[in-house]
Parts: structure tokens; C-alpha cells; sequence
């Protein structure tokens, strides 16, 4: 029984393995396909070459992997164990004593791995090449100037008075929170470095709250004066800062909780990060959870199995 189980795992295996890395490879073909006309308007905007394009959407690839793998499982899953009802193999199996559940343990066992290997996937290529992919979006096709990234839990900006460094920018409110701007001369030695708690971007210009300038002179003395409401000029764009900021996807999952516990204790709102960092866990172990699933709905299908029931 022992040996006759193992052939059948295998055989399980085999087929599930066929399909999945046929769907997964049409899921990322057809992903690839729609962001490519999505972006071909940008593309020739800037004029783009082939090779920039190609760099691109290359290094987007492992991104779409992780996003098209839970859907590709649940329909090799349905497939799979839809064909072998089809061919009337499933009650072949059942006839030599061999359950719907002891035939879907290869196939359980199989989608744990795969959402191991998701999530380790997403902690070290996935981010790489995000950064990668964002580079070459804004600096090599845009033609943007590097304004510098210097850190993984803060934004660093050099705009044209100096240095701005942000803790969190919210895009949905179009929002900058924590802002320090570094003043520096033309000799570059620093003049002044101006607090401000939040900057909110009305499209035309930056409402600031209150904020506090300290001031250095030539002697070295530190003077303190505290600005108005909207008193703080700010030449850059919300764009600007965007352009910069790390998305979600650029950073592990141990990186975006450190970031999380920096911006809590700052008092600023996480709600949008705890959404991204419970996903990094969620869409890997939804393989394993979509099989689950997908076992007892193909387990239904006797003879007429369809690609409708996908």
C-alpha cells in the first residue's frame, strides 16, 4: 500500500507541476503584455530604447511572479485534479483504496513549499530587483536626476537649497510628515535647519504647520526662532519627494516592520504600512491557502470538469 501510495504521489506531483509552471509562465506572459501597453505611452514619451524597455520589464518579472503564483496554484490545483476525474482516474485511485485525501497530500505538501519558497523569494530578489526596476523608471527612462535614496527607513532628498529628510510620505493625502530641511551656502557649510512636523501639498504650493529654525552665524552661535503657519518656503513638488520614496515592495519584510516601529514611535499614522507588511505574509501563504480550497471544489467535478469552474 505503502509503495502503491508513493506512485501515485508522484504521479499527482507530476501532473500538478506540469500545469502550474505552463500557467504560471501564461500568467506572467499576459502580465507582461498588459503592463507593456499600459506603460507604452511613457515609453515613447521619453523615448525610450528597446534595451530600457527590456531592462525594465525584466527586472518587474520577479515582482509578477510573486502576485500571478496564488492564482496560478488554485488553477493547476482545479486542473490538474479535474483531469484525472475526467480520465476517470480518481475513482481508479478510490477503487484501490486510495482517497480524494490521500491522493491531495502531495498536493498539499507541495503548496507549502511553494509559499516557503514565495516567501523567501519575496526577501531577497523581490526587493532587489524592485529597486532595480524603479531606477530604471525614473532616472534611466524618465531621465530624472538622482536625487539620492540614502537610507532604507528615512527619505534623504538634495534639492536646490539643500537637504531634506522625510520620514513618511503619504500620497493619499499628499502629505509629507517629519521634515527636516538642511540649508547649506554656496561653500556648503550649513546655515539654518528648519523643522517642520507636516507639509501638505495643495497642487500649487506646500501648506506647512508651525515650524522651528535654528539658525547658525559665522561665530558659531545657534539662534532659535520659532515660523508661522505656511511661513516655510519649499521650491520642490510633491512629485519630487515621491520620486524617491521606497515602495513597499523595495523593502523586506523585516526592513518595513523596523520602518513601521521608527514612524510609530514618531507618532505618525502606519495604518498603510501594516496593510503592505500583513501582506508580505498573506499573498505567499495564499498558495497553501487557495489549495485548501481548490481540493474539495475539484473533488466535486466527476466527468465534465471545465475551465469555467477556474
Amino acid at each position: 500500500d505503502g509503495m502503491l501510495s508513493g506512485v501515485v504521489s508522484r504521479y499527482v506531483v507530476r501532473e500538478f507541476l506540469g500545469l502550474f509552471v505552463l500557467i504560471l509562465l501564461s500568467f506572467v506572459g499576459l502580465y507582461l503584455i498588459i503592463d507593456f501597453f499600459d506603460r507604452l505611452d511613457i515609453l515613447l514619451r521619453h523615448n525610450a530604447t528597446p534595451v530600457l524597455a527590456a531592462r525594465y520589464f525584466l527586472f518587474k518579472i520577479p515582482l509578477m511572479i510573486t502576485q500571478v503564483t496564488p492564482a496560478a496554484v488554485l488553477a493547476a490545483v482545479l486542473l490538474s485534479l479535474g483531469s484525472l476525474a475526467r480520465r476517470n482516474e480518481i475513482i481508479a485511485f478510490r477503487s484501490l483504496g486510495i482517497s480524494l485525501g490521500q491522493t491531495a497530500i502531495p498536493l498539499l505538501a507541495l503548496a507549502a513549499i511553494i509559499s516557503a519558497a514565495s516567501l523567501l523569494w519575496d526577501e531577497t530578489v523581490v526587493p532587489y530587483c524592485s529597486r532595480k526596476f524603479q531606477y530604471v523608471n525614473v532616472v534611466e527612462i524618465r531621465k530624472r536626476p538622482l536625487r539620492g535614496l540614502l537610507s532604507d527607513r528615512e527619505i534623504w532628498y538634495h534639492g536646490k537649497n539643500g537637504f531634506y529628510n522625510i520620514d513618511y510620505v503619504d500620497a493619499d493625502r499628499d502629505t509629507v510628515h517629519g521634515l527636516t530641511i538642511y540649508r547649506i551656502d554656496s561653500s556648503f557649510q550649513l546655515q539654518e535647519i528648519i523643522e517642520v512636523p507636516t507639509a501638505r501639498w495643495d497642487g500649487k504650493g506646500w501648506q506647512t504647520s508651525p515650524a522651528m529654525e535654528r539658525h547658525f552665524s559665522a561665530t558659531g552661535q545657534i539662534v532659535m526662532r520659532p515660523i508661522a503657519a505656511n511661513e516655510v518656503e519649499i521650491p520642490e513638488t510633491l512629485d519630487d519627494f515621491l520620486d524617491v520614496r521606497r515602495q513597499p515592495e523595495e523593502l523586506s519584510f523585516s526592513m518595513l516592520r523596523q520602518r513601521i516601529t521608527a514612524l510609530t514611535r514618531k507618532g505618525i499614522d502606519t495604518s498603510p504600512y501594516l496593510v503592505d507588511l500583513y501582506q508580505k505574509l498573506a499573498v505567499p501563504f495564499a498558495s497553501f491557502v487557495l489549495t485548501l480550497i481548490g481540493i474539495p471544489l475539484a473533488g466535486r467535478v466527476r466527468r465534465n470538469p471545465s475551465v469555467a469552474g477556474v
